[in-house]
């Protein structure tokens, strides 16, 4: 078993996840502080059957503007809109699939959706489905068909598709590498006031991707993102304050920001989270916390939640040991290349705990580990038990029945 260390990840100025959740349609702003016989209203019309009031009925009760915030409420109106084909119900519907309104979160259930509504010529739809094939969350990854919805959501306007798509020519991903191109894309998407790409143009800074390397305008256009509420910036101001990397060294910071990105449900913020709940960095330590958050991060397919999480539930660290959890959270991780929970489970096969003795199982573990760790020592402990077990099954057939 490894020992968990302390830190989040080298920061690289790109996340795991390169957009945030995708959006829902609709204006928040236009259902604020809305009286309760405005909503009485909403609702006799859409028990009517008009669809526009059952959008916006759903809006309501998932913003909780003059009701009580009930999501299982909002997808039960967005559905029956989705259902009779209204392409904004099926946005948000696959939305809250898609942040996981009750619980995990479902991107199969989402893309079904977004796709009805994107075939529909819905900017925002296409942008969502767009940003699923380029994660493969829901659907088969394909840069191809990413860039194809993200470029039509683009090309009618929508602001976080001109940024995404300036963000794919910065890395080259699907499109040929084009700075200037990506530079223009993003500026203009900027020029929207659209948070995720004041974060991307705070990566071109900080990695020289067409701009000189200038990391007080990197952090300057991340901290402007995080203020606008964009989790990516957050999660990414996390890790400079907790590593010190570029700025003063701030764990009470490193917190904030994790903790505003987490609450976005942003996986690889919650996981960040949970760990400094853990090792008590710049919090009191609180393993109910730690495992919380991570369980959040694992529950929308996080590896590095998932294999935190799993180590928790072996050791049975101040919660209840479940070792069969902590194996199936483990594979997870091992499956989308975590190279600790690779580690952990190979050993598990060597010794056979949990799990039945697999030698080959193990080596195959080992050996993906060893792209990332140094596995030489346990190399040589299975060669040497797979010798003794060997010896031991010769002996055993000589001597007869």
């Amino acid at each position: 078993m490894r020992t968990l260390q302390a830190g989040t990840y080298a920061f690289l100025f790109v996340t795991f996840c390169p957009f945030a959740i995708s959006a829902q349609t609709g204006n928040p702003g236009s259902v604020s502080g809305v009286p309760s016989s405005y909503v009485l209203s909403l609702k006799q019309k859409a028990l009517s059957g008009d669809t526009e009031a059952q959008v916006r009925l759903g809006l309501v009760y998932e913003l909780g503007q003059g009701v009580d915030q009930d999501r299982r409420e909002a997808m039960k109106w967005y559905r029956i809109a989705a259902d009779r084909g209204n392409p904004e119900a099926q946005t948000n519907l696959g939305y809250l699939y898609d942040a996981g309104a009750e619980g995990a979160t479902d991107p199969a259930e989402a893309a079904k959706w977004y796709l009805r509504a994107a075939v529909s010529g819905l900017p925002q739809a296409e942008y969502n489905l767009g940003t699923l094939y380029l994660s493969g969350r829901g659907v088969k990854k394909s840069a191809e068909e990413a860039v194809y919805w993200i470029r039509k959501a683009a090309n009618a306007g929508n602001a976080s598709a001109i940024g995404a798509l300036g963000y794919l020519y910065a890395t080259g991903e699907g499109v040929p590498r084009d700075f200037a191109q990506a530079e223009r894309l993003i500026r203009e998407a900027v020029k929207k006031h659209n948070p995720a790409a004041q974060f991307d143009l705070g990566l071109l800074y900080a990695h020289g991707w067409g701009l000189p390397v200038d990391m007080g305008k990197a952090v300057q256009w991340f901290i402007k993102a995080a203020d606008a509420g964009n989790p990516a910036a957050q999660l990414n101001l996390g890790v400079m304050y907790e590593s010190g990397d570029d700025m003063p060294r701030d764990m009470a910071k490193a917190v904030h920001f994790y903790q505003l990105a987490a609450d976005q449900g942003y996986c690889e913020a919650q996981a960040s989270l949970g760990l400094v709940y853990e090792l008590g960095l710049g919090v009191e330590t609180d393993y109910t916390a730690a495992a919380k958050w991570y369980r959040r991060a694992a529950d929308q397919g996080d590896a590095r939640g998932a294999m935190l999480l799993g180590t928790m539930l072996y050791k049975g660290k101040r919660i209840d040991q479940d070792v069969r959890e902590a194996i199936r959270l483990w594979t997870m991780a091992a499956d989308q290349g975590n190279p600790d929970a690779q580690f952990d489970l190979a050993e598990m096969y060597m010794t056979g705990t949990g799990v039945p003795r697999d030698f080959d199982e193990a080596s195959i573990l080992f050996t993906l580990a060893s792209k990332t760790l140094d596995v030489s020592k346990q190399l040589k402990e299975l060669s040497s038990k797979r010798g003794e077990s060997e010896s031991a099954k010769s002996q055993l057939e000589r001597a007869g029945p």
